[in-house]
């Protein structure tokens, strides 16, 4: 049902624009200069197929057929009228042929971005879909006769170009279109290209319109001035010939002693001056009485005369009746042509005698209506022409002359041959039979030509005529510059390029964008790679340092000794300075994916510093440097909103770097407000080596160490300044640095804050409360040096501890401890375990329908990139701590969790 209904749309679509298409016909009506049909049905056919043919046949039928009722009459005129069949289906199968190859040619790849692209698809589609319609169509239209051979080639060209040409404007657009209602196209481009290529084709339009009507005022123009000088010739002619009708009244006015010797003598001279006369005759009007008279006359000059007659119902001559009048022919020339008309009474025929009485009555040349001459022996038509007179003895008759029309009329068109018009004259008061005369009128039963039909009247005594004028197809093709069809061509080609400019214009931003979308998956999924391989290597190096870093920790509650204890000291240096190394890498792959986000708490800046300098005092007691803190005095507490642990870094930082090298002197912390109180300002002073101008500008690149690598003193990545740097930009901060070599160096930070009100309780870790000691905490972890440390210094602080090697471990402990009726309180999760993870694990035992559901869940993760964070938030954990296990960090976040 849905392709019946796409395909009735596509019919009456291209029905629609087909028939607005045909007032883009050339004004001779033989061509249209562009078919966007075409364009229409070949988009339709690239983008739904073979399963539309049906509807573009349609379509292209009722286009070339004005009877749309489905009828007996109708479907008899199917095969009356094959060629419209034809054409329909040469249309429809050039559109569906042409979609096939140019599918299979450019494989479905209609971007249109660049200039490729753009004319490979013109070249096939805009020559092959044409091809097809244009030679069915053309072989069509001959062998039903409705073009000449000599225009055969003419008519294909014609044909194929218009196609071509609508398919180079119309496809494009549909197509585009089309993908951008799949949303495979920017609106912005579609606008660009509908805008420019619409908008250019109407201008074309309007001045096709302007140019083809110029050009048939013109024409028109041109017709109606041969049509008047072609009357004004026939009526010439025809009044010179009834001038010589004009010269034997008046010798029959004046003629003595008339005989017909000299009337033949008189009428032979007449007749040589106008040949389309056959013959002169005298007609005396007579009455009754005077008939015995002229009767006997009659005989006298022509021995075989019967005397006056007339014919009878039989059309045989027979011996007049009795009448009252009589007009009959006394003389004739040249008699043996014509002998049979002596004697016959013309006054005995209504229609003569109705012209007869006319002459006399207006004393005027008159005519007949046409007549068959007997003087030949083929179908010829003519006319009687009566001239009434009465000379000085009282005698009343007709001068009459009986003229061939075809013989004057061809003398007058004589200069006219050429012209390739069809004349016709009519006589309008013979409605029945009015056609007196046609020439050169074979091929004119085209509509588009009837409508520049001129008639002009002749007007011969009481009769009218009507001169009609038609331009052939020999005419136009003489007359007609064709500068709209050829105008429409131009400038439809100069729409269709201008929309492949537009289309390549546009193309190439779109070009351009696919190729940064494409570079930028590509960098997405490299910078993917490179922090899976990040969060790897993070995982496999935090995992064993935190087995060092947490043995480490149970050695020193062992009570070593003096020695020992410098060695434990000296190791854990060693693991942090690891680990902030760690932590700055992956800070970096933060910083550059821009994934690095502030998490603001509640921080107070003065306890945040003193517990800085805390951790330098021994640093700076080993080196004997004076480390100070000054601290503003408005406030001996501020606490503000801002990212805690980012804070930290970047004091720690700085003020790690100003004891690293300063060798002598001191070591300041400042911290201070600004004027409008909305800066936090802090200002690391040191009396180091200083820092020179040069190296000030390079100071907070990536991996940039100030000294020669050869020659190296100092430790460092050289990324914490970099990281720094960053992380104050994120903040909305600045830094300034003010220096010189062997005087040391004043970093100064500004950094706007939030104040908020004083958290009423503040914990510490250490002291848990004795209630929550009897903890049962189950540790799922599978590497067994951390399961030591984990299990030893949960212990030491007074929770029980289970240990778990995997997540289903985890599970079969937890089951069989609900039925020994015993309960955990908290879950540390490790990860990454075999057999099972702990984020499986974690979802199984969230879809539990027992006590086991609610337990709160903290991961213990050597994974600590944020996204791999927020997974696990997401997927049932109630927090995370990150590997190597700090113990401040564990004992915080447990007693966050056991206070909820």
């Amino acid at each position: 049902m849905k392709n019946i209904l796409i395909n009735l749309f596509i019919a009456l679509t291209y029905i629609l624009i087909g028939k607005l298409s045909l007032l883009l016909s050339s004004l001779d009506g033989y061509s249209t200069p562009i078919w966007p049909p075409a364009g229409l049905s070949l988009g339709l056919a690239i983008i739904y197929g073979n399963k539309i043919w049906f509807g573009l046949f349609l379509g292209a039928y009722f286009t070339n057929t004005n009877d749309l009722n489905i009828s007996i009459e109708f479907l008899n005129g199917l095969f009356n009228n094959l060629q419209n069949l034809t054409i329909a289906f040469g249309n429809s199968l050039g559109a569906i042929i042409g979609s096939y190859i140019v599918n299979k040619k450019l494989k479905n790849n209609f971007h249109f971005y660049t200039i490729k692209d753009i004319f490979s698809f013109f070249i096939f589609a805009g020559s092959i879909s044409p091809l097809i319609a244009a030679t069915i169509g053309v072989t069509s239209l001959y062998l039903s006769k409705v073009i000449y051979f000599e225009f055969i080639l003419n008519t294909w060209i014609t044909w194929w170009l218009g196609d071509a040409i609508g398919i180079i404007i119309f496809t494009p657009l549909i197509i585009v279109f089309w993908k951008w209602r799949k949303n495979l196209e920017v609106k912005s481009r579609v606008l660009i290209v509908t805008i420019t290529t619409l908008c250019t084709f109407v201008i074309a339009l309007l001045i096709f319109f302007f140019t083809r009507h110029w050009e048939k005022n013109f024409i028109e123009y041109r017709i109606k001035s041969d049509g008047i000088i072609i009357s004004e010739s026939i009526s010439t002619h025809l009044k010179n010939t009834f001038t010589t009708v004009k010269s034997l009244r008046n010798y029959m006015k004046v003629a003595e002693n008339l005989n017909r010797k000299k009337f033949e003598l008189f009428a032979e001279e007449s007749l040589k001056q106008s040949k389309g006369i056959l013959a002169f005759s005298w007609n005396p009007f007579i009455s009754n009485s005077e008939r015995n008279n002229y009767e006997n006359q009659l005989r006298i000059d022509y021995p075989q005369s019967m005397g006056i007659k007339e014919r009878n119902l039989e059309n045989n001559f027979e011996y007049a009746i009795q009448k009252d009048k009589y007009v009959f022919v006394r003389y004739i020339f040249p008699y043996d042509e014509n002998k049979d008309a002596i004697g016959y009474n013309v006054w005995s025929n209504e229609i003569r005698k109705k012209a007869l009485l006319n002459a006399k009555k207006t004393n005027e040349i008159e005519i007949t209506s046409k007549i068959k001459l007997v003087q030949k022996s083929e179908h010829v038509i003519g006319i009687l022409v009566f001239n009434y007179s009465s000379n000085i003895f009282g005698e009343e008759g007709f001068s009459t002359a009986v003229l061939q029309l075809s013989s004057i009329i061809e003398e007058s068109l004589i200069d006219f041959k050429n012209l390739n018009l069809c004349i016709n004259i009519y006589d309008d008061l013979n409605p029945e039979d009015p056609l007196l005369f046609k020439v050169n009128c074979e091929d004119v039963n085209n509509t588009i030509f009837k409508k520049f039909t001129i008639e002009n009247k002749i007007f011969l005594g009481s009769r009218t005529w009507t001169v009609s004028v038609q331009p052939t197809k020999n005419y136009f093709i003489a007359n007609l510059s064709k500068s709209s069809y050829f105008i429409l061509i131009i400038s439809s080609i100069l729409t269709g390029i201008l929309g492949m400019l537009s289309l390549i214009i546009t193309g190439r931003e779109k070009n351009i964008k696919e190729l940064v979308e494409i570079r930028t998956i590509e960098l997405e999924r490299a910078n993917k790679v490179k922090s899976e391989f990040l969060a790897n290597m993070s995982h496999e190096i935090r995992t064993p340092m935190n087995g060092v870093l947490g043995m480490l920790t149970l050695l020193e509650t062992t009570k070593p000794s003096v020695e020992q204890t410098e060695y434990l000291v000296s190791a854990k240096k060693s693991v942090m300075a690891l680990l902030t190394i760690i932590n700055d890498i992956l800070d970096v792959s933060k910083l550059e994916n821009k994934k690095l986000e502030l998490v603001p708490v509640t921080t107070n800046v003065t306890r945040l510093c003193k517990d800085i300098i805390q951790l330098f005092k021994i640093e700076a007691n080993n080196k004997n440097l004076t480390l100070n803190l000054k601290v503003f005095k408005e406030k001996e507490d501020l606490f503000i909103l801002i990212d805690e642990n980012r804070l930290r870094q970047i004091i720690i930082n700085i003020l790690g770097n100003a004891l690293k090298f300063t060798h002598n002197g001191s070591v300041t912390l400042n911290i201070n407000l600004n004027e409008g109180k909305n800066l936090l300002i802090f200002q690391i002073i040191d009396t180091g080596i200083g820092i020179s101008e040069e190296n000030i500008e390079r100071l907070f690149n990536r991996f940039v160490q100030l000294e020669d690598t050869k020659t190296k003193k100092f430790e460092g990545a050289g990324l914490g300044l970099f990281i720094t740097k960053q992380l104050i930009d994120l903040m909305g901060g600045n830094i300034k640095i003010q220096s010189k070599l062997g005087e040391g160096s004043n970093f100064q930070i500004e950094i706007p804050f939030h104040e908020v009100e004083a958290p009423k309780v503040e914990h510490t870790p250490d002291q848990i409360p004795e209630n929550y000691k009897s903890l049962n905490i189950l540790v799922a972890e599978d590497n067994p040096v951390n399961q030591l440390y984990v299990k030893r210094i949960l212990e030491k602080k007074g929770f029980q501890v289970t240990i778990a090697n995997n997540g289903i471990e985890l599970l079969k402990i937890i089951d069989d401890t609900i039925k020994n009726e015993t309960k955990f309180d908290l879950i540390l999760m490790d990860i990454q375990m075999p057999e099972m993870d702990g984020i499986t694990a974690t979802k199984l035992i969230r879809n539990r329908n027992d006590y086991v559901k609610e337990i709160p869940i903290i991961a213990l993760t050597a994974n600590n990139m944020d996204f791999q964070v927020q997974e696990y938030l997401g997927n049932g954990i109630d927090a995370c701590v990150k590997k190597p296990i700090v113990l401040k960090d564990l004992l915080d976040i447990l007693q966050n969790i056991i206070d909820r």
